[in-house]
């Protein structure tokens, strides 16, 4: 969860900056001004059904979505099979033991990272719909290719630790056993052979 989660919120920030180069500063403030009061302008002319969406934002946006996804913890990506795992081991126990076993922190914890992937869903859809489908200013960032590059690596990352999840689990296993023996690995480097002894 740690390294998909890592990676992801670097992808996202990275975009951040990007998609934010085309917004004007007060952009936020009207926006909320406009939905807290109905401030809309009804005299307005609609606008042209079934515009293209430039290149750009469609990459932005495809980026968002993933960053979105992974974030939240929505399947099949690597956030949600990490959440599993993280779940899944708290269960790990015969089914005779499981109801007594599991303590009240332990079901607070479950609701909480559920509803975390929940929380996080629904403000990265406000988000979405207000900077990708109804911009107010309507400007298109200038973006170089080399500049969504590392978002789109990082987010590379991400899919190919949901398609080898069963490799990098047995990893993260292995490390965590480790990590929790320490003695194991003193053991070992203290009955290595010396260097230069003959």
């Amino acid at each position: 969860y740690l390294v998909s989660s890592t990676l992801t919120i670097v992808a996202f920030f990275l975009l951040l900056e990007l998609v934010e180069r085309g917004r004007d500063a007060g952009a936020d403030v009207l926006a909320v001004t406009m939905e807290a009061y109905g401030d809309f302008d009804e005299d307005e002319e609609e606008e042209e059904v079934g515009a293209a969406i430039p290149g750009t934002m469609a990459v932005l946006g495809l980026c968002f979505c993933l960053c979105a996804l992974l974030l939240a913890g929505l399947p099949p990506l690597s956030g949600f099979i990490a959440k599993f795992a993280l779940i899944s081991g708290l269960f790990d126990m015969p089914a005779a033991e499981l109801a007594t076993a599991m303590s009240a922190a332990d079901w607070t914890y479950v609701t909480l990272l559920i509803l975390s992937g929940l929380a996080a869903m629904i403000a990265m859809n406000r988000i979405g719909i207000r900077t990708f489908w109804a911009s107010i200013e309507g400007t298109i960032p200038r973006v170089v290719v080399i500049e969504i590059t590392p978002v789109v690596v990082l987010l590379g990352a991400c899919i190919f630790l949901s398609l080898q999840a069963g490799p990098a689990m047995r990893y993260m296993q292995a490390t965590a056993d480790d990590l929790l023996a320490p003695l194991t690995h003193s053991e070992r480097v203290l009955s290595a052979p010396r260097a230069g002894s003959q």
